[in-house]
């Protein structure tokens, strides 16, 4: 849907916000610019709380190496790292805590061992956390994220990318000028998200006591809706476990790993 729809759809069929007036100027309950910030703000709550917009090819997934950097903060719009890669590779780089990282020491390509206490010279990053590390963005906030890579990366891969696989938040606000612009929340939730636009529109009038009480509807199903969608992109971003068979010598065994 687009914002004029988005917005006709909240004044008209679910606010039953109507003008009376058969010239001049509209007798609105909610102006344009007050409605279109309250879809904003829905829009962001429900790409916060239900972790629905998912991206993995936008320049803001490209993290680019630096030598002897291996801290990098990430777009303020982050919200969490699924996964990450280098430019070359065909598997993803290990994830592991902050903790675990200082005392990493990797005997070969592909076997990660956090329990040797030495130091690894600096190279190609084969393993990453974003935990501990808080970055301040241009309001102050301490909730972007942080990528930390590990080894630390050297001369050889400057300037080469770790492509990021992530949840985020919307990158651009919708406004009155582009009232052609479309959120960028799925469109399966375009609808649902107008709950929560609503409950912020009643929640503001005092012209009938019936108010209240449709905003708290209005807002106990945007919270069913955000619930729904969370639990559907949890079991989208979930990887189940693995399980192997004779992996124990001569006996036969099942072990999760």
């Amino acid at each position: 849907m687009t914002l004029q729809e988005l917005l006709d759809t909240l004044r008209v069929d679910i606010l039953g916000d109507r003008t009376d007036r058969v010239a001049g100027t509209p007798d609105y309950l909610w102006s344009d610019a007050f409605l279109v910030r309250a879809i904003n703000e829905a829009q962001r709550r429900f790409a916060r709380k239900g972790l629905i917009i998912r991206d993995g090819s936008s320049d803001l997934t490209k993290v680019c190496l630096q030598t002897g950097q291996n801290e990098y903060a990430l777009d303020p719009c982050i919200l969490a790292v699924m996964s990450a890669r280098y430019q070359d590779d065909n598997t993803d780089l290990k994830r592991a805590g902050h903790a675990v990282l200082d005392t990493y020491t990797i005997p070969d390509t592909y076997f990660f061992d956090p329990s040797q206490l030495s130091s690894f010279p600096d190279g190609k990053p084969l393993a990453f956390a974003t935990d501990e590390y808080l970055s301040t963005d241009d309001y102050d906030s301490v909730s972007a994220v942080t990528l930390r890579v590990f080894p630390t990366p050297s001369a050889d891969y400057n300037c080469k990318y770790v492509n990021l696989r992530v949840v985020r938040m919307p990158q651009v606000d919708l406004t009155t000028a582009d009232m052609t612009a479309v959120p960028e929340i799925p469109s399966d939730h375009h609808f649902e998200m107008l709950d929560w636009a609503a409950y912020l529109a009643l929640r503001i009038v005092d012209h009938d006591v019936e108010d209240t009480g449709r905003a708290d509807r209005f807002k106990a199903s945007f919270e069913e809706n955000v619930k729904l969608a969370r639990d559907n992109a949890m079991r989208k971003m979930f990887t189940p476990a693995a399980w192997g068979f004779g992996k124990n010598g001569f006996s036969w065994t099942r072990d999760a790993y």
